[in-house]
């Protein structure tokens, strides 16, 4: 056998360990919501709904997206080009905190295969029907912005493009979505 295609074991160190039994964890805390509810993993109930476990899943992936969208408006509205070279990884950042959202809402609703039901069957007097909404909106706009890395990544011209002809009308609307939409939910 060649040097090659010997296999390699990974060496234990203390971060692997530590990564290991976050993951765990994880999984443990995954299982119970799925098999014993949200009460399972966060002791949570109809007496006490909301604690912190809303607070850390939602708040913590709006938080990483708003730092993109202020550096797209900066940049690309106001022209501001001083942050160009940190706008790339602050693109990716948001659309990664919109992702996190989108699982910890996983979490939350607690029927993941009816994720779409808002987007299809609408009741705008429930709040979640106005956060799916806007984690909708918001990540469909983050995943927009985020193609034309992707695009060039791979030399595809003509949708990058494409891309390029919306993409100053698409960064105005999700500077305009994540501040509009922010003060309707407090509305609602």
């Amino acid at each position: 056998m060649t040097a090659r295609f010997q296999k390699v074991v990974p060496k234990i160190t203390v971060w692997r360990a530590i990564f290991a039994a976050i993951l765990l964890s994880g999984a443990y805390a995954t299982y119970l919501r799925i098999f014993y509810g949200l009460g399972g993993s966060t002791n949570l109930s109809d007496k006490f709904p909301w604690g912190l476990w809303i607070g850390f899943d939602v708040m913590c992936g709006v938080g990483l997206a708003a730092g993109g969208f202020t550096l797209v408006a900066m940049v690309h509205i106001f022209n501001i080009k001083q942050y160009r070279p940190v706008l790339r990884p602050a693109i990716l950042t948001a659309f990664l905190g919109y992702l996190l959202v989108t699982l910890g809402l996983l979490y939350d609703v607690g029927r993941p295969d009816r994720m779409w039901h808002p987007l299809v069957m609408w009741n705008p007097h429930s709040v979640m029907f106005e956060v799916a909404w806007c984690v909708t909106l918001y990540s469909t706009v983050l995943f927009l912005e985020f193609l034309p890395i992707v695009f060039e990544r791979f030399g595809l011209h003509k949708p990058l493009e494409w891309i390029h002809r919306i993409s100053v009308p698409m960064m105005i609307l999700g500077v305009l979505l994540s501040t509009c939409l922010l003060y309707t939910s407090r509305c609602v």
